[in-house]
């Protein structure tokens, strides 16, 4: 399971060292993307499980009065930080990207590429579905 995970991972590492450079940024502009995706799919079991329980989407955080800006806050203690966490334990700590890169080659950003569009199109369909039937 987690070997697909690196797999993503790499496509992702050298597309973005690709457009950036190896000195420039693009740790951060790797990390976020996948980051957000991560989000979306955890955001997505949620809509599901949610269809057949009674479990909260979003979890309520009373910070301010405002409402958007909890609501902000806790899409991001929920949805991305935690991923942030996770993908930085997993691949850039101790430079294990290097590790990575060296044991699983790229596949052309095409194993990168499906993931995210399948992964958007998993929660976008069915609401396209739900605008066009009812």
């Amino acid at each position: 399971m987690l070997s697909i995970y690196y797999k993503i991972w790499v496509d992702a590492i050298k597309q973005e060292r690709a457009k950036k450079g190896a000195n420039g940024n693009w740790k951060a502009y790797t990390i976020i993307p996948i980051s957000l995706i991560q989000g979306v799919n955890l955001l997505t079991l949620l809509f599901i499980l949610r269809f057949f329980t009674d479990i909260p989407i979003l979890f309520t955080i009373n910070l301010t009065r405002d409402r958007a800006i909890n609501a902000c806050v806790a899409g991001l203690l929920v949805f991305f930080i935690p991923f942030v966490i996770l993908n930085y334990l997993l691949i850039f700590s101790n430079d294990r990207y290097n590790k990575l890169m060296n044991l699983y080659p790229a596949r052309g950003n095409k194993l990168y590429r499906n993931y995210v569009l399948i992964s958007l199109g998993i929660i976008v369909v069915p609401f396209v579905f739900k605008l066009i039937f009812l």
